[in-house]
């Protein structure tokens, strides 16, 4: 995670916006969770699982690229260093894009 917080500072001022869904857990232990790892981007429960159901998500970590629409434009399963210059660029690309 501490890839997706450089990640979203080096975007500081664009129109990224970065958020965490929760799978099956509850509002408190998100809550908990984003206060240890020191989070600064929004993480939400999704306590009953729908949200990643509507989406697909058949594993996590997931990472989901939508446009302004809600549209998936793009995914990653597993771990990535999202701070990348190729990441960022490919973020760049797609923002412009969309």
């Amino acid at each position: 995670m501490p890839s997706l917080e450089n990640l979203l500072r080096q975007f500081n001022g664009e129109q990224l916006v970065l958020l965490g869904i929760n799978v099956r857990e509850d509002r408190d232990t998100v809550l908990q969770f984003v206060r240890d790892q020191g989070l600064s981007y929004d993480n939400l429960p999704d306590e009953s699982g729908e949200v990643s159901e509507m989406y697909g998500v058949s594993s996590t970590p997931m990472k989901m690229l939508l446009d302004a629409e809600g549209n998936v434009i793009g995914a990653a399963l597993g771990y990535r260093e999202w701070d990348s210059d190729e990441v960022k660029e490919l973020l760049r690309l797609l923002m412009k894009t969309t």
